[in-house]
């Protein structure tokens, strides 16, 4: 097993689509299940910094800094006899290479390689995020917001935050591509903050092969900084080891 690793979240955003469950659920394996909120699948893309990662009890000096990206989608899986929620990760992008060297082989999680701009303070932020094979390419510009979007699926900041708290274990196919692993994310200071989004491009979401025309649909932003986080790695049930396509 990994040993827990501890750090920083310098600054993570949440760009969130509403997407019609049906075709959503067909982009997923077995065994998992798309969560809905007011009837919608929620997909989106996580885009985290941390810095000063490392195994827990060493000192902050010695952790790593790198900018990373996952695309995600809410769902429900099995452990136990319980269906437990969670997310699914398709995709990973990272700018570190030891995370890349090693993702899929010493911890769970296969990275691709991407280069990521960022021109930000704490009122604003620019990113531009261009993978390695323009699969997952993102770029929007965002503010803080005072006030909740009301045209969110989300009724309001606390549903959406409580949404997003409960998705703190996280899944990806492994590199033999026949079952998957998974990773829990623990932060004992939760607090989002809504963003005020300029979306240009999401080309993971935009491919008409995945989401055809009208079955997706940009909902909500949210922000969170300067928060300690420890990685758990989660523990290979039955139930998961055949989570093929």
């Amino acid at each position: 097993m990994l040993p827990i690793l501890t750090g920083l979240i310098a600054r993570r955003v949440l760009l969130n689509f509403r997407a019609d469950p049906h075709i959503s659920q067909a982009l997923l394996p077995r065994p998992f299940v798309v969560e809905t909120s007011n009837g919608a699948a929620i997909v989106g893309v996580c885009l985290i910094r941390l810095e000063q990662l490392r195994p827990k009890g060493l000192p902050s000096f010695v952790g790593l800094a790198s900018e990373n990206m996952a695309h995600r989608i809410a769902v429900r899986y099995p452990i136990k006899g319980e269906m437990k929620s969670g997310v699914f990760i398709w995709r990973r992008e990272t700018d570190q290479k030891l995370v890349r060297l090693f993702g899929g082989r010493l911890f769970p999680g296969v990275h691709h390689g991407a280069t990521f701009s960022t021109e930000e303070d704490l009122d604003r932020i620019n990113m531009e995020v261009e993978g390695n094979d323009g699969e997952t390419d993102v770029s929007f510009s965002a503010t803080n917001s005072l006030a909740w979007q009301p045209t969110s699926t989300f009724k309001s900041l606390d549903e959406a935050s409580e949404f997003f708290h409960q998705g703190e274990c996280g899944f990806s196919a492994c590199l033999n591509g026949y079952s998957v692993e998974g990773m829990q994310l623990k932060i004992s200071q939760w607090s989002v903050r809504p963003l005020a989004v300029q979306l240009k491009k999401a080309a993971f979401y935009s491919k008409p092969s995945r989401f055809p025309e009208g079955s997706i649909e940009f909902d909500c932003g949210l922000i969170m900084r300067a928060v300690p986080h420890e990685w758990h790695q989660i523990k290979q049930h039955p139930e998961l080891e055949t989570g093929t396509a």
